[in-house]
């Protein structure tokens, strides 16, 4: 039996919120569920949790390890053909979820689709950082000896300088690295990675405004942040989508290539990662509270970081329907890139679409791939 939706009360509270005159409080909220769009959904959660289908891990070479993070790379099908005169690619996942999103699926794989179209493409696996040796880890180890050197490693590993894609939070992070990897860089995408947090109406950035009176004192004794508190923080920011993939999902043909995308989707959102307590409280203060990257406050160890300095062919991919991180969010880092060459892609997917959804290969991958080869 799947645990997912993870925190499920949460789900089911929004469900129950939303249902036209359940409760005489919520009349002054719009509702946008009626009682039958609620048993849809808790019959798609169970067909959900009842699902026969278990995604697989699909095979992935283990070329570099720091504690628990590593860099991977797909097992080359023998057909494939990588273009030795081409940069290879290094894509950083967001800290939150799992990398595997970046390799969800062999139709649906971000990372094998590169691969297969020429390009040696790597992953930057952070693992999770609950052993005793990684659980005190704080933002400058993060960025210095496990991403910073995980590009150099490519770098010396193929001889070339790498190309570098950055997935939300990895984007924010790439930028911070960007300055001590340099001289192993060509070119930088930054997917869906916020900078300005206070910029236009970010229903995440204010809800964590809210929340962190409240949560900062418990991370701090705790010494991380539950991934469950930020799945139901993600979860409540869009009740109404939350309550309608499961509706879908119990129309779909559940033995479908589409349906089975969903449960490994939907098993790796509910498979999240705890954050350690120095970077979550670093994380929601600087960035999400302060707003200390925009500002130009931002530093990390006693070094300020001035991303004005990158000079590189920078790549934007900003999405009006990204909920997470919205259009303006995402947008605003090219007002601070003064020196770069920036492009700037503006798909129609959400945040998660961006990487695994229908459009994905059309509207993301493809045009990606067409600039770094440029």
């Amino acid at each position: 039996m799947r645990k997912g939706p993870h925190p499920l009360p949460v789900h089911l509270g929004i469900a129950a919120a939303n249902m036209k005159g359940i409760q005489d409080y919520a009349s002054n909220f719009p509702a946008s569920l009626t009682q039958s769009d609620a048993v849809a959904m808790v019959r798609g959660i169970k067909m959900y949790q009842e699902h026969a289908f278990t995604p697989r891990d699909l095979p992935l070479e283990n070329l570099w390890q720091d504690g628990g993070s590593s860099v991977k790379r797909p097992v080359m099908a023998r057909n494939n053909r990588i273009d030795r005169d081409g940069c290879p690619l290094l894509i950083i996942p967001s800290l939150i979820n799992k990398a595997n999103i970046l390799d969800i699926s062999e139709e649906q794989s971000m990372l094998r689709w590169f691969n297969a179209h020429g390009i040696d493409s790597y992953m930057l696996d952070w693992g999770d950082f609950s052993s005793d040796q990684e659980k005190e880890i704080d933002m400058e180890s993060l960025i210095q000896n496990k991403l910073i050197k995980s590009i150099q490693f490519v770098s010396k590993r193929t001889g070339k300088n790498v190309d570098v894609a950055g997935y939300c939070m990895g984007g924010v992070l790439l930028l911070a690295g960007y300055t001590h990897a340099q001289d192993h860089i060509r070119r930088m995408v930054l997917l869906a990675s916020p900078w300005d947090y206070h910029v236009g109406a970010s229903s995440l950035a204010r809800n964590v405004r809210i929340w962190s009176p409240t949560v900062l004192p418990i991370v701090k004794e705790r010494g991380y942040l539950p991934a469950e508190w930020v799945q139901a923080l993600f979860a409540s920011l869009d009740p109404k989508g939350s309550a309608q993939k499961f509706i879908k999902f119990a129309s779909m043909d559940q033995s479908s290539s589409e349906a089975r995308l969903f449960v490994s989707v939907e098993d790796w959102l509910n498979d999240g990662v705890d954050l350690p307590g120095h970077i979550a409280q670093h994380c929601i203060q600087d960035w999400f509270v302060d707003n200390k990257p925009a500002l130009g406050q931002w530093s990390v160890a006693g070094e300020n970081i001035d991303i004005g300095n990158i000079r590189a062919d920078v790549l934007i991919i900003a999405s009006k329907k990204d909920m997470l991180v919205p259009y303006d969010c995402a947008l605003s880092v090219k007002d601070s890139l003064t020196r770069a060459n920036v492009n700037v892609l503006s798909p129609r997917c959400g945040h998660i679409g961006l990487i695994v959804g229908r459009q994905a290969k059309d509207a993301v991958w493809r045009p990606m791939l067409d600039w770094l080869k440029k």
